[in-house]
């Protein structure tokens, strides 16, 4: 009974050791995603730009696939008419990212 116990107990520190940093990087991200004014163009749950939603994006795109529509857009659609973002900070570009993903 005691092993089962330390067993779940060891569990649940790795699931929240995966999730807790996961929740502070999205979190983080939304607000890239604010400060960025990416609503301008992109809506999410109906809110924001018309242009293109990104409901669903993060079960549609990986991880890499976000980040490279962000910094080099018409590397992923030539005819784009998406603003680059070379310069977001690498920190900013994980947290928006991973915002992102969490749009399924």
């Amino acid at each position: 009974m005691k092993s089962a116990v330390c067993l779940a107990g060891v569990i649940l520190l790795i699931v929240a050791a995966v999730v807790l940093p996961q929740s502070a990087a999205s979190k983080s991200g939304r607000e890239v995603y604010a400060a960025q004014k990416c609503a301008l163009c992109h809506s999410v749950s109906g809110i924001g730009g018309k242009k293109m939603a990104l409901d669903g994006v993060g079960g549609r795109l990986k991880p890499e696939q976000i980040k490279k529509w962000i910094r080099t857009p018409k590397e992923m659609k030539a005819d784009t008419t998406m603003k680059p973002y070379p310069n977001l900070p690498d920190k900013d570009l994980n947290d928006l990212t991973a915002y992102l993903m969490t749009l399924k």
